[in-house]
């Protein structure tokens, strides 16, 4: 009657796994709380004139990305100082025009 071959690796095994269990237990919420206080200082930190020049960039990429895509839908687009854009190609209508004069409709 020895002592089976398998009972030291488990337990070497089981002790590697208990430790780990246990500085994830104490690690995660040490890193979780120091990831909030990050966000909550970054979020601080951009107070006053700071944020709002932040928010005017921001806002500024927002107006160029709606205006390109009204040019590209074919509006007409203010520029600000600069005029107006080109104005949109005719659109077609049913019914309206392009029928007088061909023998259609008589």
């Amino acid at each position: 009657m020895g002592v089976s071959s398998w009972v030291i690796p488990v337990a070497v095994l089981g002790a590697i796994v208990a430790l780990g269990f246990v500085f994830v237990w104490w690690w995660f919420p040490r890193a979780w709380k120091k990831g909030d206080q990050s966000d909550i200082n970054e979020v601080n930190r951009l107070n006053g004139p700071e944020r709002e020049e932040q928010r005017r960039k921001n806002r500024e990429i927002i107006d160029r990305h709606v205006r390109a895509l009204a040019i590209e839908r074919g509006e007409i687009v203010d520029h600000g100082e600069g005029g107006m854009g080109a104005p949109p190609p005719p659109a077609y209508e049913a019914g309206k025009g392009g029928g007088e004069g061909r023998g259609v409709g008589v």
